[in-house]
């Protein structure tokens, strides 16, 4: 019975391990994803049909015998990224089925005794990849023997790292017929001399070279001798003069070769690089299908070196990128149009990141553009799809010394008739002319082209003998108010895919929300890095082909109601913006799209401010039931709770009770208090007005009937009755009625202009005075003098008894307070006296006694 129940255990125990690797299913391949998983050695209780392992990325650090016996039908075995450094002479017994074998970035003594007989048991292997191994220096003048893989009669490709004076006669590679082959990575050779490579078998077609970053002083031109059918030759990161490095191609002259790439072939000692004819002796005599001359600091080359090439037909793709040259100089243009002519088979064409060094350079997946079946998501998603980056990064800047360019308003371009591909992205120049007029020859088969992070100030007009189709289109960081007012550009016309980053489309959306016209037909459209805090509802009204739009890392602080209206859409991307929720009628939305497109609708939010408080539940519940696919697939969003703590959408929804129980007794709560506020807001008034209705509309009747009706029948013809002295008068046509009447728009009565000719004057005394709504004194010595101004005082009081006359405004002005006269003691508490000062603060205080009732 105990043993029973211990087999039980244990069987329990190796299942539960053996399904923390992720176990896939593809026709009758089996795949066992194990990696990341802290794993010490091979996991037990995996499926003993398992064709594919990958143990990358844990702590293995032994491997014993017979630790991989019992998967017989093992095809692709990998264990990179590990700690290996101990490995039994049988571990490999019985993969006879093995056909690929990687175990770099590990600390495995290669050279060791146990590597003369471990691989002995594959013998099937096709692929075997041990760079980056050694635990033992390589940069010694003591020579190395290479282990023993003669048993490897199968093996096509072979990738390890190599000494600086290695020995390869000793290994059994003339047994390897089949070997094509080899990658060098972790390179310390000193010399590339004409028997370095001696032992390797001439059925090699292609090697590789990366990471020679040992100076290397003697490069010897039958270095690569021993390979006659050498079609490939691949040499990255290689500390060698980019002379020297031409000169290897001597035994090759006269032939055909697939590809020739030469990236960062500089000396430890940069310095700039003219190409001559001397050292495109040899390269102008191959018929090369791709060229790379890339990140090799050249700054120029000779005149009519491109037209020296003996076979221009054989060109496919030619990549020009990181270095430091200008073919928009005169001579360099005008060749490179003869050039382009007799290019008829080119297809791709690289000149990005000129002509200032760049830290970080980006290159396309030529194998993917190569390829038919992957030509369609190229014009979707970029030349880079599926590619890993073999850059480093860099950290030098020189300074490139400006160069005149050509510069004719119209300028034509004979591009090559096949040409497909044209990237000349990160492209600086010291000029640009505005009003420039690009007349495109041969463009019937440019389907990509990438102008991006150009230095222009002006689009130019773009014309073409045939209709432009380009179908892939990055414009990014252009400054797209170069082209806001166009109306169309023939250019832009088909792009399916238009790439506008970082292009300054905050400022654009402002001026001229149409800017997306300029495309009719685009389907994917990406114009994340802008900076865009909105978007017009009517942004993409002529875009209705659009499936695919990325927002991502701008402001949005909401979805833009824009996109409801694009019936195509299938992904939208508003990663890293503001949004804080998702409203009813978006959620609606995509729950539409997802029926749809069958629940293939994508939703990205991730890096947004998202709330996870009462008044988001119902977005927080729709987001784990809804079949909208998102970027996270288990919805794992960062929020913030109402006490401002942060958390995440799967906590919140696991304990949506917890977080969301009170929401609704505190919305009846806000009810309750509302409705009781309400009853005593209309009771308590109601009641009163109710026992005291009589009282209150005697009172109305009493004294606001008689006194609003008489006041509503009152018109008065002037502002202000003024009185003055005729010492006064200069003063007051000059600067008094100038900012009373003119300033202040106010109509002002004045003894010597508005009295009528023929009537009394105390007739038009009483009048003016009964017919102005203040009264205003201007005092001064001679006031008194004038014994009509009596009689004006005697109206005044008259009229302000009669509560008729509104303010009255005395203005001591040359005179003392004393001088008001004894006539006005009666009403004194009625009327404002003004010391008059002849700037703005008396003019402040004359308004606010006209204008305001506390002065």
């Amino acid at each position: 019975m105990k043993g029973s129940v211990y087999i039980i255990l244990v069987m329990a125990t190796l299942t539960t391990f053996a399904h923390k690797c992720l176990i896939t299913r593809h026709a009758d391949q089996i795949t066992a994803d194990c990696t990341r998983m802290k794993l010490k050695g091979v996991p037990t209780g995996l499926q003993l049909n398992i064709s594919v392992l990958d143990l990358s990325y844990n702590q293995i650090s032994i491997l014993k015998n017979n630790v991989f016996s019992s998967f017989s039908y093992l095809t692709t075995l990998t264990m990179d990224f590990n700690n290996i450094h101990t490995i039994y002479a049988d571990v490999f017994n019985g993969l006879k089925k093995l056909r690929w074998l990687s175990m770099n970035h590990n600390r495995l003594n290669i050279f060791s005794k146990t590597f003369d007989i471990v691989f002995k048991p594959l013998l099937h292997l096709q692929h075997l990849d041990i760079r980056y191994n050694t635990n033992t220096r390589l940069d010694t003048l003591k020579p190395i023997v290479y282990p023993y893989f003669g048993n490897l009669s199968h093996l096509t490709n072979l990738c390890m790292d190599i000494a600086q004076n290695p020995v390869f006669k000793l290994s059994g590679f003339e047994k390897m017929l089949e070997l094509h082959t080899m990658k060098f990575a972790r390179c310390y050779l000193k010399q590339m001399s004409n028997g370095t490579l001696a032992g390797l078998p001439s059925t090699i077609t292609a090697i590789y070279f990366r990471e020679c970053f040992v100076s290397i002083s003697i490069v010897e031109a039958d270095f690569l001798k021993p390979f006659p059918h050498l079609k490939i030759l691949n040499m990255e990161g290689v500390a060698v003069q980019l002379e020297d490095a031409l000169k290897l191609l001597y035994p090759f002259t006269h032939q055909r070769m697939t590809s020739i790439i030469f990236k960062e072939i500089t000396p430890l000692d940069l310095k700039p690089v003219f190409i001559s004819r001397d050292m495109f002796t040899y390269l102008r005599h191959i018929c090369v299908k791709t060229l790379v001359l890339a990140e090799s600091e050249i700054v120029g080359y000779e005149k009519s070196l491109l037209l020296a090439i003996e076979f221009p037909e054989c060109l496919e793709n030619i990549i020009l990128s990181g270095n430091r040259f200008s073919v928009a100089l005169r001579p360099h243009w005008t060749e490179l149009m003869q050039f382009a002519k007799k290019t008829i088979n080119l297809k791709f064409f690289d000149l990005s990141y000129n002509a200032i060094n760049f830290n970080y350079i980006e290159y396309c997946n030529l194998d993917v553009l190569e390829n038919p079946s992957y030509r369609k998501e190229v014009y979707t998603e970029g030349c880079q799809i599926k590619s890993t980056s073999l850059n480093e990064y860099k950290g030098y800047n020189l300074k490139l010394e400006k160069t005149k360019m050509i510069n004719e308003l119209n300028v034509t371009i004979f591009l090559p008739a096949n040409l497909t591909f044209i990237r000349v992205s990160h492209y600086m120049s010291s000029y640009t002319h505005a009003g420039q007029k690009l007349f495109v020859a041969n463009v019937k088969n440019l389907k990509y082209v990438d102008f991006s992070y150009w230095q222009i100030t002006q689009f130019p007009e773009i014309y073409s003998d045939t209709p432009f189709n380009v179908k892939y289109l990055d414009i990014s960081g252009l400054n797209s108010t170069i082209f806001i007012h166009e109306t169309s550009v023939p250019f832009f016309q088909n792009v399916q895919t238009a790439i506008l980053k970082n292009a300054k489309l905050s400022l654009t959306i402002g001026k001229n929300n149409k800017v997306f016209k300029l495309f009719p037909a685009v389907e994917k459209l990406d114009i994340s890095y802008n900076n865009l805090w909105y978007l017009d509802e009517d942004a993409f009204e002529t875009n209705v082909n659009l499936s695919n739009v990325n927002i991502a890392h701008n402001f949005l602080p909401a979805i833009p109601i824009a996109v409801l209206d694009l019936p195509l859409l299938s992904k939208l991307d508003l990663s890293f913006n503001r949004i804080q929720t998702i409203n009813k009628t978006f959620r609606d939305w995509m729950d539409k799209k997802t029926q749809i497109y069958k629940g293939t609708f994508k939703f990205f939010i991730e890096g947004n401010s998202l709330k996870c408080t009462c008044k988001t539940s119902n977005f927080i519940r729709w987001l784990f039931n809804t079949n909208v696919v998102f970027d996270r697939v288990n919805k794992n969003f960062s929020c913030t709770l109402t006490n401002g703590s942060e958390s995440n959408t799967i906590d919140v929804y696991k304990r949506f009770h917890d977080h969301f129980s009170d929401c609704n007794i505190k919305n009846w709560l806000l009810v309750g208090i509302g409705l009781l506020v309400a009853f005593v807001i209309f009771t308590i008034p109601f009641a009163v007005i109710f026992n005291f209705r009589w009282k209150i509309t005697f009172w109305i009747y009493r004294n606001f009937k008689r006194v609003v009706e008489h006041n509503l029948e009152r018109k008065f013809n002037y502002d202000i009755y003024l009185s003055y002295a005729d010492d006064m008068l200069q003063w007051i046509q000059v600067d008094f009625l100038q900012r009373i009447e003119n300033s202040w728009s106010m109509k002002v009565c004045i003894e010597d202009r508005d009295f009528q000719i023929g009537l009394t004057k105390a007739d038009e005394i009483a009048s003016a005075i009964a017919s102005s709504k203040h009264a205003i004194f201007i005092l001064s010595e001679s006031y008194k003098d004038n014994e009509w101004n009596k009689f004006v005082i005697e109206r005044v009081k008259f009229e302000k008894c009669r509560n008729y006359l509104q303010k009255i405004i005395i203005l001591v002005k040359d005179a003392t307070a004393s001088c008001v006269p004894h006539e006005l003691d009666d009403i004194l508490q009625n009327v404002t006296i003004i010391d008059w000062e002849d700037n703005e603060t008396g003019w402040d205080k004359l308004r606010m006694a006209l204008f305001t009732d506390s002065f």
